[in-house]
């Protein structure tokens, strides 16, 4: 129930391969997971975070908000609601508030001092609420996506994911005034829209993606001016390319995301400029799908995985192969491996992320945050030292 409280035991090991410290933050008895990698989940002091957990009252598969205060160990259960969408909120930048939304409907806004809730905008009954929805750097708005509700149907495999692309649904992007809950539609088309991202300290430039199988999309990083202007493709896919987990440099400078070619062994991270569109290889890299890089974009982790699926009715499927989590030093020009996450990529209770590792940084720069399933019980959240111990 909300307000509960949670004494958790740390397990602190040291990485088989690497030697870094690596410590689990919540227990193997209930399923736990990050938010999305690109949303705020730390406090700005850096010692709570938000996370995912089962542990009721709703009956599984169930997620509820929690805040974990990593000096005492002690997780206080934030909201106790059914159809939480635990990846995509994120604390506000003062850290009294926390942004999600409940059952595909409700966008809430919950103050972390007495967990009272304000539903800050509502979907429309024709609408569903889908994905991840960003705010802007100064928290007065948010862009999010919506699916005409006679299109929408749960995306509980990747083979529902491939369905929802050849269906062309009908979608617009939209942003919220966080003070009044007035909605401003963007943009809205027949065919699959996802990853709204407002570009951080600029308010005019909202990003997104054409979603679906990676084979399929020709071209999935778009820009838009927030008043529906200037609509411009970030990059048209070479042949056999694949673009994916856009994310935007915390300071806004560039748009950061992964490029690979099906002939190829390799990966590149590369960068987007939204301004010029010009794009830049980085650096070739292992096997990774997520990445996130610091707040200047000078180092980056990524989580190693198998390479593309080549099913064609699943394409999107994550399969095991590097099970390292990444760093790449782009001002040294160097890269290793930080620990291994051993994640199985596999789809749990329904659900086709909450085995993924997700990494970021913490604010500190010190260690990986991430999620997965590497060890017997249920997923959970770790935190591995970037720095190995002498």
């Amino acid at each position: 129930m909300k307000a509960t409280e949670r004494r958790f035991n740390f397990v602190t090991t040291a990485d088989p391969d690497t030697g870094a410290r690596v410590t689990r933050l919540t227990p193997l008895t209930h399923t736990c997971h990050r938010n999305y990698f690109y949303q705020k989940c730390f406090t700005n002091d850096g010692r709570k975070l938000i996370f995912g957990g089962e542990f009721g009252p709703q009956p599984s598969p169930n997620w509820n908000y929690h805040l974990l205060d990593l000096d005492t160990q002690v997780a206080t259960q934030l909201t106790d609601g059914a159809g939480e969408n635990t990846f995509g909120g994120f604390l506000s930048p003062d850290d009294r508030f926390l942004y999600f939304v409940r059952a595909e409907r409700h966008l809430i806004r919950l103050a972390l001092a007495d967990l009272s809730e304000t539903t800050v905008y509502t979907t429309d009954a024709d609408w569903v609420a889908y994905g991840t929805w960003v705010a802007n750097s100064s928290c007065t708005k948010m862009v999010g996506i919506e699916i005409s509700a006679t299109d929408w149907f749960p995306l509980n495999t990747w083979e529902k994911f491939n369905e929802m692309f050849h269906k062309k649904p009908l979608c617009r992007l939209f942003s919220v005034d966080l003070s009044t809950g007035q909605r401003t539609v963007i943009l809205e088309q027949r065919g699959w829209l996802g990853h709204p991202q407002y570009r951080p300290f600029d308010d005019h430039t909202v990003a997104y993606c054409h979603e679906g199988p990676h084979d399929l999309i020709d071209a999935r990083m778009w820009f838009i001016n927030e008043d529906g202007t200037n609509r411009r493709c970030g990059k048209a896919h070479e042949n056999g390319e694949s673009c994916t987990h856009e994310f935007w440099v915390p300071d806004g400078s560039a748009m950061i995301y992964v490029s690979y070619r099906h002939d190829s062994p390799d990966r590149w991270i590369c960068s987007l400029d939204p301004v010029t569109l010009e794009n830049k290889v980085l650096t070739v890299m292992p096997q990774c799908s997520h990445l996130m890089s610091n707040h200047d974009g000078s180092l980056i982790v990524g989580d190693g995985c198998g390479k593309a699926s080549g099913d064609s009715s699943a394409s999107n499927a994550m399969l095991q192969g590097d099970p390292y989590l990444h760093l790449f030093d782009l001002k040294a020009g160097a890269t290793r491996p930080i620990a291994r996450h051993d994640s199985g990529w596999g789809v749990y209770k329904d659900n086709r992320q909450v085995t993924h590792p997700h990494p970021s940084f913490t604010p500190d720069e010190k260690q990986v945050l991430f999620s997965c399933d590497k060890e017997p019980g249920e997923p959970a959240l770790y935190l591995a030292d970037i720095e190995a111990p002498a």
